[in-house]
């Protein structure tokens, strides 16, 4: 070759194709095909309820707090003293105050959806049995047990 160019137009070339075929939708219905899952995504509505919870029970609170609402909601999803579900646990009577279905998803989607994943993925970010929380609108505090005693433990 007389131009030193050539071959590198040429290796370009080679991978811009590698990467048109590899990202095709024919190459995602293979991979479907070969058994390779697709990224898991939360549901809307279970977004929706963690949203409408955070924006209720703790807004003006830091991300930590905020985080921490989520966990709480989804450790009580975990333990068997509570409801299953999400929508359960949070629609509850006397549990969660700040919840409404009327409060605003927006604000807090992107972190719910975040929590949920790593929820699926079996990760947690405060202890499993945290499953209590009271807070005055700009502090959030999380704990062990229902009643204040020499055993409770809190978070943060």
């Amino acid at each position: 070759m007389d131009n030193p160019w050539a071959g590198l137009m040429i290796i370009c070339l080679v991978i811009i194709v590698i990467i048109v075929i590899c990202c095709s939708p024919a190459s995602a219905a293979e991979c479907r095909l070969e058994g390779k899952p697709e990224p898991w995504e939360p549901d809307e509505a279970d977004v929706a309820y963690i949203s409408r919870t955070i924006w209720g029970e703790c807004r003006g609170c830091c991300e930590t707090e905020q985080r921490a609402q989520a966990w709480c909601i989804l450790n009580r999803v975990d333990d068997p003293r509570f409801p299953d579900t999400i929508a359960e646990v949070v629609s509850a009577a006397y549990q969660f105050q700040g919840y409404s279905p009327n409060n605003p998803v927006e604000p807090f989607a992107d972190l719910a959806r975040e929590i949920l994943r790593l929820w699926h993925d079996g990760y947690k970010e405060i202890p499993t049995d945290m499953c209590w929380c009271e807070g005055d609108g700009v502090h959030q505090t999380f704990r062990n047990t229902w009643l204040h005693t020499e055993e409770t433990r809190y978070y943060p």
